[in-house]
């Protein structure tokens, strides 16, 4: 059992309580409950005192991809189920430390080694952010994308999504990712063409809703990321060409959004880590202006937007607060809707905004201290955060 004496609060992250700093109780791996500050208690917990540091929900990156931990492509190709089980595991420790508790990966090797993950972690055997897996993306044969074989499981038509996706369910996949359109990163591809039919895009809606659970499509294009929303796909991906008909169309839903990732591209536009994939740089330093002028505006419409980074491992070491600076510098989205995105939009757009997203009584103890109001200067999340509490555990 532990206390947190003197946090300081951010209002709307806190579901609106009526004082500004206060004590967090936690017990087990839940808040029990939030109080004004130094409210005497006859029990015996452990007492941290944050010294009116910001306590706020844990960041949740909802676009990952734990495997990819190795330097090059070449070398992820011939790696084993069992190794890329301890890169994901590797990748996941080091998410955890810097704040980000909860963690979707969005397109696993056909091992499923985040799936094995997900369970040793749910089970307390390693330490790691929660994870939720898709299992193997879901993609029709397209030029270039061979470089990502080990991720993909094809499909032609709409018995044989069917068929994949449940067949990734039934080796513990919790959500189904799908390829919908061309890609960045894959050479002779056009990221703007629609590559899935949407009949086919239909089928793993509802199989996927059957269970409960939900679609996620990569799409940069405008006609594949309309489709796909029409269509029933709870988050598209990347959405780097969304349009004003489809912003018009999610506008106040709360069972929809787009999940962009800025990450990738200030590595891609910025960075020499990418060289072997030269071609993709090309690719985003002649689309990045209409890549900011559409996500730019989608800040103008009532659309959830939620967080994804979309980076390797060694890119989110370097660089592990780039999708908050990008957010900001790149697409001037205001500060309260920024932290908004990273904590209870992309709760609510993973359907566990019950459990995470926000600091409130009978809430997982999801939990970073910052040290200042990044509501005031969002420049405060440009740094790690000081401390990081997960499931009620004190990580660091």
């Amino acid at each position: 059992m532990l206390i947190l004496r003197n946090c300081k609060f951010i209002n709307f992250l806190t579901e609106d309580i009526d004082f500004e700093t206060g004590d967090i109780i936690i017990e087990g791996d839940t808040i029990k409950e939030i109080t004004k500050p130094n409210v005497f208690h006859d029990e015996h917990y452990q007492e941290i005192d944050v010294q009116g540091k910001t306590v706020m929900p844990g960041i949740i990156d909802m676009h990952v991809h734990l495997s990819f931990v190795r330097p090059t492509q070449a070398e992820i190709l011939i790696l084993d189920g069992p190794s890329f089980a301890f890169d994901c595991l590797k990748y996941a420790q080091h998410l955890l430390n810097i704040g980000v508790t909860t963690a979707r990966d969005v397109g696993d090797d056909k091992s499923f080694p985040t799936v094995a993950l997900r369970n040793a972690v749910d089970e307390g055997i390693v330490k790691g952010p929660r994870v939720i897996a898709s299992g193997s993306t879901l993609c029709p044969h397209e030029p270039g994308v061979d470089i990502m074989e080990n991720l993909l499981e094809y499909v032609t038509g709409p018995m044989e999504m069917r068929r994949l996706v449940r067949q990734n369910f039934q080796k513990g996949a919790d959500f189904i990712k799908l390829y919908g359109s061309g890609s960045m990163m894959a050479f002779e591809s056009e990221p703007g063409v629609r590559i899935l039919e949407e009949d086919e895009i239909k089928e793993a809606v509802k199989i996927a809703s059957l269970r409960g659970s939900h679609v996620a499509m990569h799409a940069h294009g405008t006609e594949a990321i309309d489709v796909g929303v029409k269509a029933g796909v709870r988050t598209i991906e990347h959405a780097s060409f969304i349009s004003d008909d489809t912003l018009k169309y999610l506008e106040g839903k709360t069972d929809q959004g787009i999940v962009p990732t800025l990450a990738i591209l200030q590595d891609l536009i910025y960075s020499n880590d990418y060289a072997e994939f030269e071609n993709a740089r090309d690719k985003v330093n002649q689309l990045k202006k209409q890549v900011q002028a559409s996500l730019s505006n989608a800040a103008n419409y009532d659309v959830l937007i939620g967080w994804g980074t979309d980076v390797s491992y060694d890119s989110y070491k370097k660089n592990p607060c780039s999708e908050f600076k990008m957010r900001k510098e790149f697409l001037g989205y205001e500060n309260k809707e920024i932290l908004k995105q990273a904590t209870i939009n992309s709760a609510k757009l993973l359907m566990l905004d019950d459990k995470i997203g926000t600091v409130k009584a009978n809430k997982q103890a999801d939990l970073i201290i910052v040290d200042g109001d990044p509501v005031e200067d969002i420049s405060v999340m440009y740094d790690i955060p000081s401390h990081v509490i997960k499931s009620g555990e004190w990580i660091r």
